[in-house]
């Protein structure tokens, strides 16, 4: 029989497999945007709808979750932690399916469907994942679990491009070959079946809760830490997809670097690097270890990872400087930010000055790098704003983080914002959409509050 810590470290590890798989598929979404641009001649606004179908599918998804529980219809309890991984993988390797008729009748609805159920999916091991990895150990060690999780979701966010640009451009070249645009996505389909194998053998989980008429009423909403966090996390996932979406064309435009569309997205993979680096710095700095040794091991961690991106990309770029530049800033603010909400405060700040000087100073190196680098400041604003709006809801939990989930109708909303702003502007006016998200993130995180409001009864 395993122990109470093994069970907890094997289901970790497991989830870790989960975080990387949802993490590459997420990411491939910003390289098909210009791809199904080009192959079916779209605006910058339709083109956009590639992140409307897959996040808003997350809306949806939480919301069918909440509604069954309101109504007092116990499928999801039933299901349990475990259950409701395995039928959100299940759905997402369907929606891979799908990707072969879209690209054999070259249809544009159907691409949607198929991100649409991919997301809709992701939706359910979003709602089941995130807790179980707070779960998963001491609690006041929860966040840093979650920026390491985090970390391990943002690995594949940071290989995605890469790996993306060899197979979409290189190997299968989509741009003229359309209907091969199936073949990533069967094999993705392959490794959620995998992925589906080692959740059904190796997580192990005892359920927290059971259901009764009483649980599905949305009393978690009488917390003002979540509520006004459901907004947080809107606005997070708005701004940072809406900065990937449209970051390869905000490269590729006259008014910046004009660059090629394959070698931009390359650069893409220091945007999600960033990311990567971020969380596994916030890991790090959010542990119980001592000073020093945090700010060496971050050191360490950041040379590892920096050149890990450099040798993928192959990027010889002398102005990564700039992007060393910021690294170093992260670490100063990880150093300085003595829980997750004074890192909250400081990272929106950094993350509203970056898109300040993205917008004005447009067609400098020193833009580009600084947009790029907005991943490392964006890296723990998720796992962050997840624990602070968790925090005392006790049995509420699972419905808080179900409510948290259905807000990433963020990355819906606002990416095709910013897709009509740059159709009628131009793209470098339209980061003021992910600007303006940031600025609700600092403050909500000044005025954090876990005041109980009473609105349900």
């Amino acid at each position: 029989m395993l122990s109470k810590m093994s069970k907890n470290n094997v289901n970790f590890i497991v989830l870790l497999f989960l975080f990387f798989a949802w993490g590459f598929v997420t990411c491939l979404n910003d390289l098909l945007t210009p791809i199904l641009k080009h192959m079916f001649v779209l605006s910058q606004f339709e083109a956009n709808f590639v992140s409307f179908a897959f996040f808003i599918a997350y809306f949806i998804g939480s919301l069918f979750y909440i509604v069954c529980s309101m109504f007092g219809l116990p499928f999801f309890y039933k299901l349990g932690y475990k259950g409701l991984i395995l039928f959100g993988l299940a759905l997402s390797a369907l929606g891979c399916l799908i990707f072969i008729p879209a690209a054999m009748f070259a249809s544009y609805p159907i691409f949607l469907v198929g991100l649409f159920s991919i997301g809709f999916g992701f939706t359910f091991l979003q709602i089941s994942a995130n807790p179980l990895v707070i779960i998963s150990g001491v609690g006041k060690t929860g966040a840093s679990r979650l920026n390491l999780a985090g970390g391990f979701n943002s690995l594949a966010t940071a290989v995605a491009p890469i790996v993306g640009v060899l197979v979409f451009y290189t190997i299968l070249k989509v741009n003229t070959h359309h209907e091969r645009l199936k073949y990533p996505y069967i094999f993705l389909f392959l490794f959620f079946v995998v992925i589906t194998f080692l959740i059904w053998k190796f997580l192990h989980t005892k359920e927290e809760h059971t259901f009764n008429a009483e649980s599905g009423k949305p009393y978690a909403l009488n917390h003002a830490n979540l509520l006004f966090g459901m907004l947080a996390i809107f606005c997070y996932v708005g701004a940072e997809v809406s900065i990937g979406s449209n970051l390869i064309t905000y490269l590729k435009s006259a008014d910046t670097l004009s660059m090629a569309e394959n070698i931009a997205g390359k650069y893409l993979a220091f945007y999600w690097g960033g990311a990567m680096i971020g969380r596994f710095l916030g890991g790090v700095a959010l542990s119980e270890v001592g000073k020093l040794r945090k700010l060496i091991t971050m050191i360490v961690i950041s040379i590892l990872l920096t050149c890990l991106i450099l040798y993928t990309t192959g990027t010889l770029d002398t102005n990564i400087n700039y992007y060393i530049g910021f690294i170093i800033l992260s670490i100063i603010l990880f150093m300085f930010s003595r829980d997750a909400r004074i890192n909250l405060i400081l990272f929106s700040i950094v993350n509203v000055t970056i898109l300040f000087i993205a917008a004005s100073t447009y067609n400098s190196n020193f833009a580009v790098w600084a947009l790029l680098s907005a991943g490392l400041f964006n890296s723990v604003m998720w796992p962050n704003i997840f624990n602070l709006a968790l925090a005392g809801l006790g049995k509420y939990r699972e419905q808080a983080s179900s409510f948290l989930v259905m807000m990433i109708l963020g990355g819906a909303i606002l990416p095709i914002i910013q897709g009509r702003i740059a159709d009628n502007s131009n793209i470098v006016i339209s980061f003021v959409v992910p600007m303006l998200g940031y600025i609700y993130i600092l403050g909500y995180s000044i005025f954090y509050s876990k005041k109980h409001l009473n609105l349900i009864k």
